[in-house]
């Protein structure tokens, strides 16, 4: 089964605009009801849709196949991705995203649907002269570079960081390790780099430690959700990605793909020093394997007396 939000149909809208003209008095006045009450209005059942604005569940499907709809559900999981979009937290989200009956086989498929859409919609509206100053930023030999996140980002950028490391010296993931975050900030020099992400909900730490490196005279590039996000505002450099979601929880999918093209890029500016350090790195594994390997301990022989 192909899925796809088919977004450059646009949404229910804007396809709405296009058929107008095309649509029998029943369907109008079904897409009068929608119109007016878009996206919520598709929250509900198809049944419950139709016996709501006066129509017969035929006449809704008819509708979202003249769209160019696949089905119902796919329409439905636009709305929900509408109405997620607008919503800050997990518990705002929930009813909208579990509060109806949905089959296990639906989970999957709605989320596939989205992440397949979160990649298309961050690759279709990638800045992509930020992208190309990030991946040279980080590039650069000198000076360090410093990978902050926090809560549920922390995962993604603890993968950066490490792939990051095997391209180029000097990657420190931010807050993590023995050293604490504040001791770290002591020593920012004007060479340095920041890479923050900033996902909602927003908090307030990558926007200090942002704020700090600016202060120091170093680069803020930055990974967020929106525009609006106020690590955008300190960032000298920003590319976004799209975190929408079947479940109350935001995606990240999105954010491991452009963190993907970041290394891939990287790696290519940097492909003779990949190359070699890749090279050391494989020979420093062997060492260490063989050193790994311990030997069980000898059996003890009974004492009998």
């Amino acid at each position: 089964m192909k899925l796809s939000l088919q977004t450059q149909s646009g949404l229910l809208t804007e396809r709405l605009a296009r058929q107008g003209g095309e649509l029998t008095a029943s369907e109008r006045a079904l897409a009068e009801a929608l119109g007016r009450d878009y996206p919520h209005a598709l929250l509900e059942s198809a049944t419950a849709l139709a016996t709501r604005t006066g129509t017969s569940a035929s006449t809704v499907v008819r509708l979202f196949a003249k769209l160019g709809y696949a089905s119902y559900a796919e329409a439905q999981r636009e709305a929900r991705a509408e109405v997620t979009a607008l919503l800050q937290t997990a518990g705002q989200r929930a009813p909208v995203t579990i509060g109806t009956q949905r089959s296990l086989q639906q989970c999957v498929d709605d989320a596939l649907l989205h992440d397949q859409h979160n990649i298309t919609a961050t690759r279709d509206g990638l800045d992509m002269a930020a992208f190309e100053a990030i991946a040279s930023r980080l590039a650069q030999g000198s000076g360090r570079v410093f990978v902050l996140a926090q809560i549920n980002s922390a995962p993604v950028a603890a993968w950066l960081a490490l792939h990051l490391n095997m391209c180029r010296p000097g990657v420190h993931e931010l807050g993590a390790g023995a050293v604490d975050a504040t001791d770290q900030l002591l020593w920012i020099q004007p060479e340095d780099a920041l890479l923050a992400f900033s996902i909602r909900r927003y908090a307030s730490g990558p926007v200090k430690v942002a704020q700090r490196f600016r202060d120091a005279g170093a680069q803020v590039l930055a990974i967020t959700d929106s525009a609006t996000a106020p690590l955008a505002a300190l960032a000298h450099y920003r590319v976004q990605v799209r975190t929408s979601n079947a479940s109350p929880f935001d995606s990240y999918t999105a954010a491991f793909f452009l963190c993907n093209a970041l290394v891939s890029a990287v790696a290519q500016l940097r492909h003779k020093a990949v190359s070699e350090a890749l090279k050391r790195r494989d020979e420093l594994w062997t060492g260490f394997e063989s050193q790994l390997i311990v030997d069980s301990p000898p059996a003890r022989k009974s004492s009998r007396r």
